[in-house]
């Protein structure tokens, strides 16, 4: 029984790790943006992101949906072989977050070949994988504590 309820408990942490990287991919380009518009412009002003957070349920969901096709066998690649690296995970969420961009219609509009756009798509993936190593990857493949012994 208390293999099940570890197991149920990793699942638990790698759903957590898992949308908490989500969150960070989707808002750390809204982020970027509003930080570059305000260097380049002078306007300091959050409108642009509070206006865009309106949206922000249904892009989590779309986001969640959709990478999880991409980053599931790779998360299930790191439980399976438990791999525990941050290299690891945050060059999976780059490339996820990359691979989001490209090839879900929409998602980027006219900027897929914009260097920039790519950045912001790599930068929000290294963090949403930095985020999910801290949260899930560092103890990866490991359903049951170790003994102290």
């Amino acid at each position: 029984m208390s293999r099940l309820v570890a197991g149920l408990k990793r699942i638990a942490i790698i759903a957590v790790g898992y949308i908490a990287g989500v969150l960070t991919s989707i808002l750390v380009p809204v982020l970027l943006i509003t930080l570059l518009e305000g260097i380049e412009y002078g306007n300091w002003s959050l409108v642009f992101t509070f206006d865009w957070l309106g949206s922000f349920p249904l892009a989590v969901l779309t986001v969640a949906v959709c990478a999880l096709l991409i980053v599931g066998p790779a998360i299930l690649v790191a439980e399976w072989l438990s791999l525990r690296g941050w290299f690891y995970f945050a060059v999976t969420g780059a490339i996820t977050s990359i691979a989001f961009g490209v090839l879900v219609p929409g998602s980027a509009g006219g900027f897929v070949f914009n260097p920039g756009f790519l950045g912001f798509l790599a930068t929000a993936g290294t963090v949403a994988g930095s985020v999910y190593w801290l949260l899930a990857g560092r103890r990866s493949g490991r359903l049951m504590p170790r003994d102290p012994g």
